[in-house]
């Protein structure tokens, strides 16, 4: 047995014993400092270096007595085993003897084999217990780690049962409260003798209540359908100025009456006027936004600017309302959230508008941006690829369904769902005419696949995945590889997924459930290089 590592610390008063010992020991190997006296022993603190003590007491065994009961003091019990060699066998007659906590005495005749048993038992029992107090220190640390997350989990169910409650009793509000303005008026209006002024401003006043009722009602509707993952996007050619114009009129009066000004800024040439988009989800961001910019303005200018920049068309509405602060602006996406904070209790509606924006953006594998400051207003905008709806027309009309081409292209799918890279390799196949693809169903399998062949043209990743993510999957290759393109498609993304994802390496995000048009667009920024047929 190698005990070089063990230090072995050594006193002896006793010159015989002392010279039987060191002989012993210095023929198995052991790391050992001997000492004769006791003063030139080290300190407490520094025995902790040393894994056994060899005691062989000599004339002063007061003072050693004492010395070896300091010692088990400070480090008591198997944590610092001491072997006791009395060749006369004094020390066990003595009544303090018996209080010493020593973990082998041995006296008489005392042989090298001896010496040598008892130290490899005592070294041994002391890892045993070494062993022993790291495993119940690991546990212990693993069960408060449990108990901590534990706490956290309960702590974090009892704050979303609680925001649920608030939330529905918000909506129970924004119902209730719309119902009772149209049922009461409605009562008033039965009256025959109601003419006149009286009686438009009750008619009013249903209108109001019934487009607050509307709109609380398609709130839920688009909410349920993002939570539930049922929002589908239909592309189509959308012209830009007639939609904005739209929006605009209809939001005129409604800012007016409040006297407020109102605005849009279209700085668009006519080649950039159609997009290929969701015209649906391009006017609800823009309804949303202004729905807000309205409720939180009571003076002051509401302005609309569109444009496209870097291949990017750009949505944007700037308010001069009452703002907010950073912290809401970290908690705006949570729809369970938001509906706490003092704004919503102030102002009706059931805060969901920004949630439904940002989800919106996502389909659109946009991005939902928010500028504000307390007291001087808010800025929001949409930035999503830009993409010609004439050309889109154009390539419909040339090619009939069919998506750019490339000549060759070698592809790693990383997608838990078997379905998902079907698609992905049914889209590839439609679109590159010499085609390798390998699949691969979690983050470990990716990584590993990429280990083995390193010459990969492209990695389609998805982030939420077993095993091993898509965030720490392309962190992992990112450190082989930082040249591969990587794009990253997620059914769950959230705003900050997707910073997240670019932040690890990712060169480009897409959302799904994926767009062949967005697909193909994106594809072709990465393949440029491969020849087009």
């Amino acid at each position: 047995m190698n005990l070089e590592k063990e230090p072995i610390l050594f006193y002896s008063g006793n010159y015989q014993c002392k010279k039987l010992v060191e002989t012993t020991l210095n023929e198995e190997g052991y790391h050992v400092m001997s000492s004769s006296k006791l003063n030139d022993l080290p300190d407490l603190k520094a025995l902790s270096y040393f894994h056994l003590i060899l005691f062989c007491p000599g004339a002063d065994i007061q003072a050693e007595i004492q010395f070896l009961q300091e010692i088990k003091r400070f480090h008591p019990g198997e944590s610092m085993p001491v072997i006791i060699l009395d060749p006369a066998g004094e020390m066990e007659n003595l009544e303090e003897f018996a209080f010493l906590d020593v973990q082998d005495y041995r006296s008489n005749a005392i042989s090298k084999r001896a010496i040598r048993f008892a130290v490899d038992k005592q070294l041994e029992r002391r890892r045993m217990c070494m062993e022993k107090d790291s495993e119940l220190q690991r546990l212990r640390l693993e069960k408060n780690k449990k108990n901590a997350l534990l706490e956290e989990v309960s702590l974090k169910a009892q704050e979303s049962d609680r925001l649920k409650t608030a939330f529905l009793n918000n909506i129970s509000h924004e119902l209730r409260t719309p119902m009772n303005g149209i049922l009461g008026f409605l009562e008033y209006l039965e009256d025959p003798q109601l003419e006149g002024d009286l009686k438009d401003r009750f008619i009013k006043n249903i209108r109001v209540s019934s487009d607050r009722l509307l709109n609380t009602l398609q709130d839920l509707i688009e909410i349920s359908e993002i939570e539930a993952g049922d929002l589908k996007v239909k592309f189509e050619s959308v012209d830009i100025k007639s939609l904005v114009d739209f929006i605009y009129k209809l939001y005129l009066p409604r800012a007016s009456s409040k006297g407020l000004h109102l605005s849009y800024h279209l700085n668009i040439s006519d080649e950039h006027l159609k997009v290929w988009s969701d015209a649906n989800k391009l006017k609800g961001v823009l309804i949303h936004l202004l729905n807000n910019a309205l409720k939180f303005t009571s003076k002051g200018d509401i302005k609309i600017h569109v444009h496209v920049e870097k291949g990017q068309l750009c949505m944007k509405v700037e308010d001069s309302g009452i703002g907010m602060n950073k912290e809401d602006i970290d908690l705006i996406y949570q729809h369970f959230v938001q509906i706490e904070e003092h704004l919503t209790r102030k102002y009706d509606g059931l805060g969901l508008g920004l949630s439904i924006c940002e989800a919106y953006s996502r389909c659109l594998n946009g991005d939902l941006k928010i500028e504000s400051e307390v007291d001087k207003g808010t800025s929001v905008s949409l930035s999503i690829p830009f993409i010609s709806a004439r050309e889109e027309e154009r390539g419909a009309q040339n090619i009939p369904g069919q998506p750019i081409r490339f000549e060759k292209a070698k592809v790693l799918l990383v997608d838990d769902d078997p379905i998902n890279l079907q698609l992905l390799d049914k889209f590839l196949k439609d679109s590159v005419d010499d085609l390798q693809t390998v699949r691969a169903k979690n983050g470990v399998e990716a990584v590993e696949f990429y280990k083995q062949s390193p010459d990969f043209d492209l990695i389609l990743m998805d982030l939420k995945m077993p095993l091993m993510n898509g965030f720490e999957a392309t962190h992992i290759i990112r450190q082989m590889n930082q040249e591969v393109p990587i794009i990253a498609q997620t059914a769950y993304a959230m705003h900050q997924d997707k910073e997240k994802a670019l932040q690890e390496g990712c060169n480009d995000y897409l959302s799904k459930p994926l767009n062949k048009t967005l697909f193909y667009q994106t594809l072709e920024k990465y393949l440029l290089k491969l020849k087009v047929s």
